[in-house]
């Protein structure tokens, strides 16, 4: 994102410049963004129109990024993980105001993947309650595979 880009946020008064901490069990960087419903017309079968709705990105709003917990298997992880949480600092409060009520509903949200906090100390306290919440997409411990699932022959061979 350029510095020339204008931020256009709809600004709550009550929150000012304030910026939150965001926690993450996600493996994978989300990219957050902001959309509109905007109504539009398309061509129906036997002529005429009908109109629908459809989800537009706001144009000259950033785009903020969400670090995920996973790392390379044999390396050190790159960012601050807390019970399995990536942490993300300096989310503007507004943005995320605006992005937890269009994504309220999604999973990640309603299963705790993702929450935030204004303070450092309050996710830090949330991701070490909820460390025991799985995503479904942590690692497979190969020394403890669920149920039904086994190495394959190939690597037995190499073993």
């Amino acid at each position: 994102m350029s510095a020339q880009n204008t931020i256009s946020i709809k600004k709550n008064e009550s929150t000012g410049g304030a910026t939150v901490v965001v926690a993450s069990k996600l493996p994978m960087d989300l990219v957050m963004r902001l959309y509109d419903f905007k109504e539009r017309d398309e061509p129906v079968m036997g002529g005429g129109v009908r109109v629908f709705k459809i989800a537009e990105q706001r144009q000259e709003t950033p785009v903020f990024v969400l670090t995920g917990n996973s790392y390379a298997q044999n390396k050190g992880a790159h960012q601050q993980i807390v019970g399995g949480y990536a942490i993300t600092r300096g989310i503007p409060k507004d943005f995320w105001e605006q992005w937890l009520a269009q994504n309220e509903r999604a999973d990640f949200i309603v299963n705790h993947m993702i929450f935030a906090h204004s303070e450092d100390a309050s996710v830090v306290a949330q991701a070490k309650e909820k460390e025991e919440i799985k995503s479904g997409l942590e690692r497979l411990d190969p020394k403890a595979l669920p149920k039904g699932v086994e190495t394959s022959d190939h690597f037995k061979r190499a073993a």
